[in-house]
C-alpha cells in the first residue's frame, strides 16, 4: 500500500489526506473535477475507501480506463444511466448501511433525480452514514461534486434540511474518519462555514468577480498572505494553485498528473 500519494510532479501527499477537508474550485473545464478524480484514483490505489456524491454523472468514469485493458478502480456506481444498482429517492438510508456494511467504494449518482429528490436522497444517506461511522469509525474520503447544492450559503426549503446534516456532517466528521473534497464551480454559493473548515484549497482558472471574492475570502480568513488575485491570472487549464498553511504548511502552483480512467467530463 502506498504511504504517499503523487497528485503533481512536485507535490506528495502522505496518506493521512484522506481525513483531511480539502475544496477544488474552479470555472468549468479548469480541471478542478479532473484533480478531484485524479486524487480519489491514489486513493483508490493506495487502498482507501472514498465516496464521491454526483449530480452531474461523471464520477462512474473511475470504472472507466483510458485505454482498453488499462487502469480501472473496483469501484460501485449506485444510480444514473449506467449504474451497477438502481437508486430511489427513498434509499439513501440503506445504501448508507450498504457500504457500511461492506466497505465498498462506491459512486452515488444522483443525476437522473429531480433537485427535491437529490435533496432527499443526498440528507437521508449523510445523516445515516454519519450516524453509522459514529458507531464504528474507519477512514473513507468524500468527494462532493458540485457541492454548493447540497452545502449552500443561501439555503431555501429542503435545502435547509439538507444543509443541516451536511454541515454536521463535514463540521465533525473527522472525529470517526470522515474526510472529503467540495468541489465546486460557484464557491461564493457554497455555505461559507463548510467552505473555510477546508483547510486545503486546490484553486483552478476563475474568471468571475464573485468567484474570485469568494477566493480571496477564503485566503483571507486562513491568514495567507499571497497575492491570490495575480496569481488566478497566471493560471493555466489542470494548473492549481494550492494553498495548505496548517497540513501541507506550503503555498505552490503546480500541474495535476495524468489521471489513468477516462474524462468523461471533457
Amino acid at each position: 500500500m502506498a504511504k504517499t500519494l503523487k497528485l503533481a510532479a512536485d507535490l506528495t501527499l502522505p496518506l493521512n489526506v484522506v481525513t483531511e477537508k480539502l475544496a477544488f474550485l474552479g470555472r468549468t473545464g479548469s480541471g478542478k473535477s479532473y484533480g478531484a478524480m485524479k486524487l480519489a484514483e491514489l486513493m483508490l490505489a493506495a487502498g482507501a475507501q472514498v465516496g464521491s456524491i454526483d449530480p452531474v454523472g461523471v464520477w462512474r468514469a473511475l470504472r472507466v480506463p483510458v485505454a482498453k485493458g488499462g487502469t480501472s478502480y473496483d469501484v460501485v456506481v449506485f444510480g444514473g444511466l449506467y449504474g451497477d444498482l438502481p437508486l430511489t429517492p427513498a434509499s439513501g438510508a440503506l445504501v448508507a448501511d450498504l457500504v457500511c456494511d461492506r466497505g465498498l467504494s462506491f459512486v452515488l449518482d444522483v443525476s437522473q433525480f429531480i433537485p427535491s429528490e437529490q435533496q432527499k436522497f443526498v440528507r437521508e444517506f449523510a445523516d445515516r452514514f454519519f450516524h453509522r461511522k459514529k458507531s464504528a469509525p474507519s477512514a473513507v474520503h468524500l468527494f462532493l461534486e458540485e457541492c454548493q447544492e447540497f452545502i449552500p450559503e443561501n439555503p431555501s426549503g429542503a435545502e435547509a434540511m439538507t444543509l443541516g446534516v451536511m454541515q454536521r456532517l463535514w463540521k465533525l466528521g473527522r472525529n470517526f474518519g470522515i474526510g472529503g473534497s467540495l468541489i465546486s464551480q460557484r464557491p461564493q454559493e457554497i455555505a461559507k462555514k463548510a467552505l473555510n473548515m477546508s483547510g486545503t484549497l486546490f484553486a483552478f482558472q476563475m474568471t468571475g468577480p464573485q468567484e474570485r471574492k469568494a477566493i480571496r475570502a477564503w485566503v483571507a480568513d486562513h491568514g495567507v498572505s499571497v497575492d491570490i488575485e495575480s496569481v488566478l491570472q497566471r493560471l493555466e487549464v489542470g494548473q492549481p494553485h494550492v494553498e495548505s498553511p496548517t497540513f501541507l504548511k506550503l503555498s505552490k502552483t503546480v500541474r495535476i498528473l495524468p489521471r489513468v480512467t477516462a474524462d468523461l467530463s471533457s
